[in-house]
């Protein structure tokens, strides 16, 4: 039986599926076989849900990024916390050595030693030591010449060929040092050995400003890079085993300033980050054990970069020559009262003023100038805020600041240079 005649491919189309459900089959264009279909659609499905996962992966993957950049951003911060221990302490062993060395000065200009027999008899040993014999009988003036003495640090590690700055100062009654030359001068450690030999044209030392001019001439001065390393020095930075079977070495780390509390907490960081250097407190020093196979080099290298919060200690430090007064901001005063010349001086625990504490009250009478002021019981920045407020000298700080000690009222540590 023929089937319809299709006029058009979509009549022709139509036709056909009507043919097949009529038949009990479904006819799908591009189909041939019914069980690709199921196929069909479970790959239709599968990649739904696929497109529905790949956001929630992506926001999770973007959150999991977030807190891993936060968690290292918080260790990085905690890393970073506290001060190098490199900076607090020293590897027993490496420390500089001291030089120093008698020498002439020459070339100054009419400015060396006159009444000083050292710099004459000086000229003297040194033309019999070049060979000019016959000048050492000279009896001549000589004003051009001075006696000196040569100092310099030797830092640890050095080699020879490396170069020192050197200090020159005159110990004979020259004038000045300025536009003189070094002669060759041997330095000397305290072994009586010769580590360097200094010599070169002098830098004055003196600067100009408005307290100092720069017509005032010293007698001391410097040489850059004047001295030459002759020796060697390679200090005992490792504390080798007395047991000639034990390759284990040890070092030991020495606070620049002692503390009792900064030398714990040095020693507990060290044995939570180094537990195999077993650190042990020996006096004010920590003694580590550098494992057995390393480089004690990387190992110390390791040890330096360690990071531990120092205690601080309230400490005021006067220097009398400068009249400067350095303080830190935490140092306390008692309530106590104090008289100085024209000044009187009141340290209350109660609050006078709110402002900052502080009430200050000038009085000025021409026949006797007074001045008198109250403070809280507070921070010694405050006092001395204060005091400068009042128009009290240096010298009237240093004087209360040294009867606050005396008295008890000031818990801190005095120093005055």
């Amino acid at each position: 039986m023929r089937g319809p005649v299709c006029h058009s491919q979509a009549s022709c189309l139509r036709s056909r599926r009507i043919s097949g459900q009529a038949n009990g089959t479904v006819f799908t264009p591009g189909i041939k076989n019914p069980g690709n279909l199921a196929r069909l659609i479970v790959i239709h499905g599968l990649l739904a849900l696929a497109s529905l996962a790949v956001p929630q992966l992506r926001a999770q993957t973007e959150t999991t990024a977030v807190t891993t950049e936060a968690e290292n951003s918080d260790q990085s911060a905690a890393n970073k916390k506290g001060v190098l221990l490199k900076n607090l302490a020293r590897i027993s062993g490496v420390r500089t050595n001291q030089l120093i060395g008698y020498g002439l000065v020459v070339g100054l200009s009419g400015t060396g030693d006159t009444r000083s027999a050292l710099a004459s008899q000086t000229v003297q040993n040194l033309l019999g030591n070049i060979g000019q014999q016959a000048l050492v009988t000279s009896k001549r003036s000589i004003q051009n010449a001075a006696a000196v003495l040569v100092t310099a640090e030797l830092p640890p590690f050095v080699s020879p060929g490396d170069r020192l700055n050197v200090t020159v100062s005159s110990i004979g009654d020259a004038r000045s040092l300025e536009g003189g030359v070094l002669v060759q001068t041997p330095l000397y450690a305290g072994n009586k050995q010769i580590y360097a030999v200094a010599q070169g044209p002098l830098s004055s030392m003196s600067k100009a400003s408005r307290h100092s001019p720069a017509s005032v001439k010293q007698n001391v001065a410097q040489v850059i890079n004047g001295a030459i390393v002759e020796k060697g020095l390679q200090p005992d930075v490792v504390i080798k085993s007395d047991e000639p079977d034990q390759i284990q070495h040890k070092i030991r780390i020495t606070l620049f300033h002692f503390d009792f509390s900064t030398l714990y907490r040095v020693e507990q960081m060290l044995k939570q980050a180094l537990p195999d250097a077993k650190p042990v407190i020996n006096g004010s020093s920590i003694i580590l054990n550098i494992p057995a196979h390393s480089d004690p080099v990387s190992y110390i290298a390791k040890v330096e970069q360690l990071r531990v919060e120092p205690d601080q200690r309230a400490r005021v430090v006067i220097n009398v020559r400068t009249g400067t007064v350095v303080m830190g901001g935490d140092v306390r005063v008692d309530p106590v009262a104090i008289s100085r010349g024209g000044m009187e001086l009141h340290v209350t625990g109660e609050i006078r003023d709110r402002r900052q504490g502080i009430h200050v009250d000038l009085e000025n009478p021409a026949a006797k100038p007074e001045v008198s002021s109250e403070f809280q019981g507070t921070s010694i920045q405050e006092i001395v805020k204060g005091l400068n407020a009042m128009g009290a000298s240096v010298q009237d700080i240093i004087a209360i600041l040294e009867s606050l000690r005396d008295a008890g009222a000031l818990h801190a540590e005095l120093i005055v240079n």
